[in-house]
């Protein structure tokens, strides 16, 4: 059976064709809305507690610090908490304990952190002991990332 021998058929497709893109370009809308509210950060303490350098470097000087006081205690779990989402994706705990050091770190201390936009680089120096020499002290440099208000431990990187 042929539409287009009724009259007025073509009409009513026409019409059914308009609303039908309508409606796609209304859910489109609401969807990019959706999207762009997820997107935003979150209010109350979220990004805008970082907005300056300092603050910024004081966030990631803590954070260095309790991950750095999670491995002296060798609770490799807390440490693996403060990797990025990332990195976490990544690495899992498994690997991440497989990598990991166990029971050779004394202390280590925060020297100093730079921050360039939400990419900080700190310098740590750890004191560990290797089985042929006890209390060796070392810098490391160590990369971490601002991301959604919180500073994150880059796993495996510099």
């Amino acid at each position: 059976m042929v539409l287009s021998r009724f009259p007025g058929v073509a009409g009513f497709r026409s019409i059914s064709v308009v609303v039908t893109r309508q409606l796609c370009r209304v859910l489109a809308t609401v969807g990019l809305i959706a999207l762009g509210a997820c997107a935003s950060p979150p209010q109350g303490g979220g990004q805008a507690s970082l907005e300056t350098p300092e603050a910024k470097q004081a966030a990631v000087a803590a954070r260095a610090k309790a991950r750095w006081e999670a491995l002296v205690r060798d609770d490799v779990e807390a440490a693996y908490a403060y990797l990025s989402p990332g990195s976490r994706d990544a690495v899992s705990l498994d690997k991440f304990k497989a990598n990991t050091r166990r029971g050779a770190y004394r202390e280590a201390r925060v020297d100093k952190v730079a921050c360039e936009g939400s990419a900080c680089v700190a310098t740590v120096y750890v004191t560990y002991d290797h089985p042929r020499m006890k209390g060796i002290t070392t810098p490391l440099t160590e990369s971490w990332i601002i991301d959604a208000g919180q500073a994150w431990f880059v796993y495996g990187m510099r």
